[in-house]
C-alpha cells in the first residue's frame, strides 16, 4: 500500500516536472557542464554529477521496477558522448535519453 502510494507519487512528480522543467540540482545544469566537469574538473566537480545520476537512474529503477541493462561506466560514457553532442541541452536529458535507449 505504502509502496503504491509512493510510486504514485513519484510519477507524479516526474510528470510534473517534466512538463514544467523544474529540476534542481546537476540535473538541470547543462551538458556543457557535465562534460567539463568529467574531462578536467576537480574530485568533487565529477562526482557532483555521478552522484545526482546515480541517484536518479536509482529511482527510475525502482519506480519502473526495472534495472538498466548496462553498468555504471557504459551509461557514463553515454551520456557523455550525448552531452558532447548537445552542450546546451540539460543532464536530466540526457540522463533520461540514455535511461530509455538501455532499457
Amino acid at each position: 500500500m505504502m509502496r503504491t502510494f509512493l510510486v504514485s507519487v513519484f510519477l507524479y512528480l516526474s510528470a510534473s516536472q517534466i512538463t514544467a522543467q523544474t529540476i534542481y540540482g546537476p540535473g538541470s545544469k547543462p551538458c556543457s557542464e557535465l562534460v567539463k566537469a568529467w574531462e578536467g574538473g576537480s574530485f568533487f566537480d565529477k562526482n557532483f554529477f555521478d552522484a545526482w545520476v546515480t541517484g536518479f537512474v536509482g529511482g527510475a529503477n525502482w519506480a519502473s521496477q526495472k534495472a538498466i541493462h548496462a553498468d555504471e561506466t557504459v551509461f557514463g560514457m553515454e551520456l557523455l558522448k550525448f552531452c558532447k553532442s548537445n552542450l546546451s541541452a540539460k543532464v536530466v536529458e540526457g540522463v533520461m535519453n540514455i535511461y530509455e535507449a538501455l532499457n
